[in-house]
């Protein structure tokens, strides 16, 4: 898909109520092959896979501006919290640079294991998503999800 249109449907997609884009972060988890978290407060985790010991994170922030510094902390604290080696946090439109600066600070962090994309992201496949193919196959799902829904 084109990045105008992609840009277009994920500006369709963040203008939702706040259900219905909780309802899709947990369809986005499902699909990913993530066990959904509980509707309403989630603690920090939209979905989680346990593979060999290890933990995979998903986090949906669809929100209408990018994410914020605060953001960042929320995730980071998130992902030492619940101990995550691989993390996919999916915003609406993007990050702010801050976000990016704070949440890659952090010198206990690996950036190769953590996936920051978008809406526009997912849908134009672009080159981050295309690398968090590589950490996490069952991503490709995403392309299983019926778009034309949110027109």
């Amino acid at each position: 898909m084109e990045q105008y249109i992609a840009y277009n449907l994920a500006l369709g997609i963040v203008r939702t109520s706040s259900k219905r884009k909780q309802e899709l972060g947990r369809t986005f988890a499902r699909i990913l092959g993530f066990h959904p978290g509980p509707l309403g407060k989630d603690g920090g985790i939209d979905g989680v896979i346990r593979e060999d010991g290890r933990l995979f994170y998903f986090q949906s922030k669809l929100s209408q501006s990018e994410l914020t510094v605060d953001h960042a902390k929320i995730l980071y604290a998130d992902m030492m919290y619940h101990r995550a080696e691989i993390s996919v946090m999916l915003s609406g439109v993007g990050y702010k640079k801050t976000f990016k600066d704070r949440l890659f600070g952090h010198p206990y962090l690996k950036p190769e294991s953590i996936h920051l994309l978008s809406l526009v992201d997912i849908l134009s496949k672009t080159d981050s998503y295309q690398l968090a193919i590589q950490d996490i196959p069952k991503l490709k799902l995403v392309e299983e999800i019926n778009w034309k829904q949110f027109k």
